[in-house]
């Protein structure tokens, strides 16, 4: 009977045994990469319940209930059985509770191949699987990875080692177990090593452990250097540490090359790297610059968000927020300057902090201001350049007032005060002359360092004609500043630098199209600025090349914007303190000229009558002048304001929308770019236009909500408040598929001038005949700028916009497609 009965139950499992046999399972390896493979359901099935029956000792009433309860699991579950099953010690009474287990939390195919892994180590045993499903549950993908990594080093490694280590890779910090997984990769290195390394690991900053993995990938690593760099990256400064990081990415050096890079200069204080900088190679100092531009968003950052009391995502904080913070919270702001600051300022905080709250504020903003120069101050001069070299990227007071006078003094000091001197010993390939020269340019500062000496400047020129006239779009960031540069050089070297445009004219293309429209240009609008010389060789190259009618690139889109009698706009402001200035500013010069409040339709998302009711009597409290109640209103409810005047029976209505988040910012755009409106004005401080306009665009394009038909349904108008330059200008006119005409600045963004402006645009537009020219109406807003205010702004119609025009019309010709982002590096 017990033999009749044996045999019944195994029949079933060996011919399921026998079909596994024809049927092998694919590697782990394979189904990493691939992820669960498409297997029927009935064969999967059937392959665990054979495993499962072989449990000893199976009633057949155990076998029925596992059969039904493995039906019920998905594809990972049921691989998960199977691994159990063959488990030393495996027993009915030890899975049934995992069975219900995995049948209310599922395992993820991460997870599930990390348990295999760990049920294959040495020492695994069923009494270990439950607090092993449990603990790998509780992982994410990148954790998962490291458990992975580490449980495959050699020597000694077995189940309840690995166990033990979960708890701890569990609780550190995503990009520090980024870092251990790169050491625990490191071929050679083994158990121990790996386990005594985590105690250094998990005191490392982010930017620390990111620079070490970066460090332990180079080619030919060894467990040795691997390990005796552990300490050595617990003294590197962040900052020094973001650059290392990406100087390895850029240069992929091998494990020699990296530990000297490590211990001759990165671990360095700055005074002993400003020296090596001066002493290393031409080709290691090129390598070291370019570098140092590619990792400057993080250092400008820094020094960006220092200009205030900010959070983690360089929000201000407003005065009330700081008031509303308790000692504890303020605390915790302090602590995050520098070393030398908190040294700097820390008794008077902790006098502050007896003081009263009030005080410990105005000690905070006082070590904050003082912090943002602690910082430049603490980078070498090589990294300072590069940072200027960024341009617009900087805050016009982080550069103009903090990495300037830094600078300068130093060229002073090292360079006997002379520019050319310094470029060829900083930047022996040039790399970032012309960035760097464009970008003082830009701000006003060329003449801090320019020379005097009219064959300095054509030796300066010279460098920078080698990268300013590469391609087109280093043509675009050259002709913002090409003015700015002609005003500041000698005759003689202004003569140089128009030859120097007419040699690197190919005759080809839509370059050889751009290099002759700035010379056409400025022989049109600047022929004070040009010799008798220079202006024969432009004349020459005209006459070459053909001319261009730029009259062709001043047509406005207006006769189509007026033709439903409407004229609107969307001007959205960010929730602090800048954005509430200009709102507040915006809303007093609108209403002074004549509109009047009310609640815009297209922009409101109202759930029912009600809550549309509760939005109008806010708008109507806020008619008599509470425009700062208006504004915390409308960060708090999903409504937006509207000013309304009608002008010779065209309605101009200028709805006024504070940000609200990214979901609700991705409606508003939607609605803007499905709907009628034709100008978009970003207010407030220049750090927030990626969450205001680029990436809520990009998301509905990408999600394909909008598609390349909505943004070329017409022509639309930006007015960039914020502080900017040529690059986001370009960035913006291919985002918007160049159906955009643009204000903005290249320097600092002024309420004077963009109140007003956006003002007067529409009303100028209304009172006169639509085929008024982009030149035209330049001409009627230049009270605006009078007096030489604003005179960084680009207006529509400026040469910079007319070459954009006509680049974008040769790409369209020939079918290119332009890139999305202006180039990092020219």
């Amino acid at each position: 009977m017990l033999t009749a009965r044996l045999s019944s139950q195994l029949l079933p499992a060996l011919a399921v045994l026998l079909l596994l046999a024809a049927n092998p399972a694919p590697s782990p390896a394979q189904q990493s990469a691939s992820g669960p493979p498409a297997v029927s359901n009935d064969v999967v099935l059937e392959k665990t319940v054979a495993l499962f029956s072989q449990l000893p000792g199976l009633t057949p009433q155990e076998l029925e209930y596992g059969r039904n309860t493995v039906r019920s699991l998905d594809y990972n579950a049921q691989r998960a059985v199977r691994r159990l099953c063959a488990l030393p010690g495996a027993s009915f009474a030890q899975i049934r509770p995992l069975l219900a287990e995995m049948t209310e939390n599922k395992l993820s195919f991460e997870q599930l191949l990390a348990f295999e892994e760990w049920a294959s180590l040495r020492g695994a045993s069923m009494s270990q699987a439950a607090a092993a499903l449990t603990g790998l549950r509780g992982m994410n993908r990148e954790t998962l990875k490291t458990f992975r990594t580490f449980i495959r080093m050699a020597g000694g490694m077995d189940a309840g080692l690995a166990l033990r280590l979960l708890p701890q890779l569990k609780s550190m910090d995503e990009t520090v177990n980024f870092a251990a997984r790169s050491l625990f990769a490191v071929k050679g290195i083994e158990v121990r090593q790996g386990l005594e390394s985590l105690t250094v690991l998990q005191k490392f900053s982010k930017k620390q452990a990111w620079a070490y993995s970066s460090f332990v990938g180079a080619q030919g690593m060894t467990p040795n250097a691997a390990l005796q760099a552990l300490p050595l990256f617990r003294q590197i400064q962040d900052t020094d540490a973001w650059n290392m990081q990406f100087f390895f990415k850029r240069t992929k050096p091998d494990m020699n090359t990296a530990w000297s890079w490590l211990t001759r200069y990165f671990t360095q204080p700055v005074s002993e790297q400003e020296a090596q900088h001066y002493s290393m190679s031409a080709q290691n100092r090129s390598a070291l610059v370019d570098a140092l531009y590619h990792a400057g968003e993080e250092v400008v950052w820094r020094i960006n968000n220092l200009h205030a009391v900010t959070n983690e995502y360089g929000a201000e904080y407003s005065q009330g927020q700081l008031q509303s913070m308790g000692a504890g919270q303020l605390q915790s702001l302090f602590d995050k300057l520098s070393s030398p600051t908190r040294a700097r300022y820390g008794g008077q905080f902790a006098a502050a902090r007896q003081a009263g709250q009030g005080k410990m504020i105005s000690v905070l903003r006082q070590a904050t201001t003082a912090d943002r120069s602690q910082v430049a101050e603490d980078l070498t001069s090589a990294n300072i350049y590069a940072l200027l070299a960024q341009g617009s990227e900087l805050y016009d007071s982080s550069f103009r007032d903090i990495l300037v006078p830094i600078l300068k003094k130093r060229v002073a000091a090292a360079h006997r005060d002379n520019l050319l001197v310094f470029l060829q010993a900083t930047d022996p390939s040039n790399l970032l002359v012309s960035n760097f020269i464009v970008s003082l340019a830009q701000k006003g500062k060329l003449t801090t360092f320019f020379p005097t000496d009219a064959g300095e400047q054509q030796r300066i020129l010279e460098l920078v004609a080698s990268s300013a006239f590469k391609d087109e779009d280093s043509v675009l960031l050259f002709s913002a500043t090409f003015r700015y540069l002609l005003t500041v050089l000698e005759p003689s070297a202004r003569h140089f630098l128009i030859q120097k445009m007419v040699a690197a004219d190919s005759g080809q293309g839509s370059f050889s199209k751009l290099i002759t429209v700035i010379l056409q240009y400025y022989i049109q609008e600047y022929q004070e600025l040009l010799s008798p010389e220079s202006t024969v060789l432009i004349q020459q190259t005209i006459a070459r090349n053909g001319a261009v009618d730029l009259r062709r690139y001043l047509v406005t889109p207006f006769t189509q914007w007026k033709a439903d009698n409407q004229l609107g706009s969307l001007s959205i402001f960010h929730p602090d303190d800048d954005g509430r200035s200009s709102f507040v500013s915006n809303a007093q010069t609108l209403s002074r000229n004549g509109y009047r409040l009310a609640l815009s339709e297209q922009y409101t998302f109202a759930s029912n009558a009600a809550e549309r009711q509760r939005f109008e009597a806010l708008i109507a409290r806020a008619g008599n002048g509470g425009f700062a109640a208006l504004f915390e209103a409308m960060l708090r409810e999903p409504f937006t304001a509207a000013f309304v005047k009608n002008i010779n029976g065209i309605t101009i209505r200028h709805s006024v929308h504070v940000y609200g988040g990214k979901e609700r910012q991705e409606r508003v755009m939607l609605r803007f770019l499905q709907g009628g409106d034709e100008m978009l004005a970003q207010r407030g401080h220049s750090y927030w236009r990626s969450e205001q306009i680029v990436d809520p665009v990009k998301q509905l394009l990408e999600s394909q909500q909008i598609s390349e038909r909505d943004m070329a349904a017409r022509q639309r108008f930006l007015s960039l408040g914020s502080c900017g330059g040529v690059k986001v200008y370009t960035k913006l006119t291919r985002l918007f598929d160049s159906h955009v005409d643009i204000l903005a600045t290249i320097g600092t963004g002024m309420a004077m001038i963009n109140d007003p402006y956006n003002l007067h645009f529409f009303e100028i537009i209304a009172k006169n005949p639509s085929g008024m020219s982009w030149e035209e109406l330049a001409r009627k807003t230049a009270f605006i700028f009078s007096a030489g205010r604003g005179q960084d702004y680009l207006q529509p119609g400026c040469l910079t916009a007319i070459l954009h025009k006509i680049l974008d019309e040769d790409m369209k010709r020939h079918g290119i497609k332009p890139k999305q982002d202006a180039d990092d590096l020219w």
